[in-house]
Order: C-alpha cells, then sequence, then structure tokens
C-alpha cells in the first residue's frame, strides 16, 4: 500500500534545504545517511518518519517527466527480476522559472537492519546466509539492460527478506547499451569547465560494472574495504566463484577498490573546489555536497 506524506512537510523540507544553501550552512537539516552523491534527509511527521533524498535540481518540466518516467520503468523491471523494492514516492515541486526541484521519498526503515551494519553485528552464519541470498537477488535480476548498485547499505534485512532501497539513480540501458537516465543531471554538481570531460571519462567506467553479475560482485566485496569488513572478503569470494564463470581473486577486488576510491575521491574534490569558488563570488552554491567518505 502506498505511503502518503503531506505535501506542507515536504515543502518545509526543501524550504529548509534552500535555507542552508542560501546561507551556505547545512548543519541543522536533520541528515540521515549519505553515499558519494547525495545526502537522505529524515523527514519527521505525524504520519511517520521519512527517508528523503533530494535529486538534483530539474531546468524543465520536459527533463523531470524523463526522469520520472525512467524512474517508474525501473522499480518496476527491478521487482520482476525478483528485487523486493522498498515502497517510493517521487514528490516535486517549481521551483524558479522552469526549474523543478524533486525528492524520492521512502519510509524510513530501521538503520541496524540495513545489511552493512547487519554484517558488523550479526555472526559467521548469518554473513554467508545473507551472501547467497544477496547472489540470487543479483543472479535474477541483473542483464545488460538492468543494472544493480548493490553494495551492502543499499540492502535492509526485514523479518528475513531483503528489501532493496536505492533507486535514485536508475540503472537501465537500450539496446545499444546506452544509458537511459540522464547522466548529465548527476554531473551538474560538477564545474561547468570540466563537467563534460568527466562525464565523458568516468560514466563508462562508473556505470558498466552494474549490468553484470559479476560486476556488481566485485563492487559488493569492494565496497566491504570502505565498510571496514575486508576480513569477510575469502569466505565470500569462495560462495561467489561457486557461480561466477570467470572467478575473482582478492587482488583484483582490492585494487577494484582503490581505482574506485580514486575516481570518487577526485569528483568530491571537485565539487568542493567549485562550491568554494561560489562562496568567494558570494553565489549561492546550488548542492548539498555529502560528507567526505571515511576510507
Amino acid at each position: 500500500m502506498t505511503f502518503t506524506v503531506p505535501d506542507s512537510d515536504l515543502r518545509a523540507l526543501e524550504t529548509r534545504v534552500r535555507t542552508a544553501l542560501r546561507t551556505s550552512d547545512d548543519t541543522a537539516l536533520p541528515l540521515l545517511g549519505h553515499g558519494e552523491v547525495a545526502l537522505v534527509l529524515e523527514l519527521a511527521t505525524q504520519q511517520g518518519s521519512f527517508a528523503c533524498k533530494r535529486l538534483p535540481v530539474f531546468p524543465d518540466r520536459y527533463r523531470f517527466l524523463a526522469y520520472e518516467q525512467v524512474l517508474g520503468t525501473y522499480l518496476r523491471r527491478l521487482r520482476e527480476g525478483g528485487i523486493r523494492v522498498a515502497e517510493t514516492r517521487l514528490w516535486h515541486e517549481q521551483a524558479e522559472g522552469d526549474r523543478i526541484t524533486g525528492y524520492c521519498v521512502q519510509e524510513t526503515l530501521p538503520r541496524k537492519r540495513l545489511c552493512s551494519s547487519l554484517l558488523h553485528s550479526e555472526g559467521q552464519a548469518w554473513a554467508e546466509s545473507f551472501f547467497a541470498r544477496f547472489l540470487d537477488q543479483v543472479d535474477g535480476a541483473v542483464s545488460p539492460t538492468l543494472g544493480l548498485d548493490a553494495q551492502a547499505s543499499n540492502w535492509v534485512d526485514l523479518d528475513g527478506e531483503l528489501l532493496y532501497i536505492d533507486v535514485t539513480s536508475p540503472l537501465m540501458r537500450d539496446a545499444e547499451g546506452k544509458e537511459l537516465l540522464d547522466t548529465r543531471l548527476f554531473f551538474a554538481s560538477l564545474p561547468w569547465l570540466v563537467r563534460d570531460l568527466v562525464r565523458t571519462a568516468t560514466a563508462k567506467s562508473i556505470f558498466d560494472k552494474f549490468y553484470t553479475t559479476r560486476g556488481v560482485v566485485l563492487d559488493f566485496l569492494g565496497n566491504l574495504h570502505k565498510e571496514r569488513l575486508a576480513e569477510l572478503i575469502p569466505g565470500f569470494l569462495e560462495q561467489a566463484n561457486a557461480r561466477l564463470a570467470t572467478p575473482l581473486t582478492e587482488k583484483e577486488v582490492a585494487g577494484y577498490y582503490r581505482a574506485d576510491a580514486r575516481s570518487w575521491a577526485l569528483i568530491q574534490r571537485l565539487r568542493k573546489a567549485d562550491r568554494f569558488w561560489h562562496r568567494v563570488l558570494r553565489r549561492p552554491y546550488p548542492y548539498l555536497l555529502p560528507p567526505d567518505v571515511d576510507r
């Protein structure tokens, strides 16, 4: 059953965000979590608590409607592929001119049930069971036209069933391998002088891995280094390699993570430099940047 969030509460949250951007002070925002690209804000209402991820501002209604269609298709295809996806509402309002501000909204779930947390708190038996279920999910859904960013922090274990929560960047390609997501929007926070260069140079390497089971597993295992869970990698490799046509190695996982970490660190440095110059020029910086990721 679809949940509802009063528009007035979401508008109030967006007002707080705009104030934070205008004053260059986001310390009062109710941070629930963050990834490499975006913040997740918590919205407390009389109807309950909600996780709200602010999307890049859409320059016009056409770009918003295109995103809305891609997101809806992605949610449907994930479910058809056997993935249980958290109920997600796309909310939007008109901003200045033709621009549109949007949020992906989900009900707040217990943080202690995040699989990245459970891998720390539960024992070896749970970890092995989780990873077997994870591999089943990935194998059943991923294809050359349907991708999955499946790191441990994107799953919640509720009553023994895995729930996928990170749908903000729909990973789908057409038959020619072109991303259906408007990737320009998600690189818009880079300085304009290098925006197209970085997008052209890094987009393929960022997205390619999500469209094969091996690539998804490689990314999952690599991110265990970030989660301080590297001790689980040998056992998970044994489970994964029993299914993969081309086995993975610990050396490959470690090398992948180092390269991936360098790419994201570069992107974050460029975004922070752009924010710095906005502030020097006394212009509001229009994006919320996540805190530095502890690697």
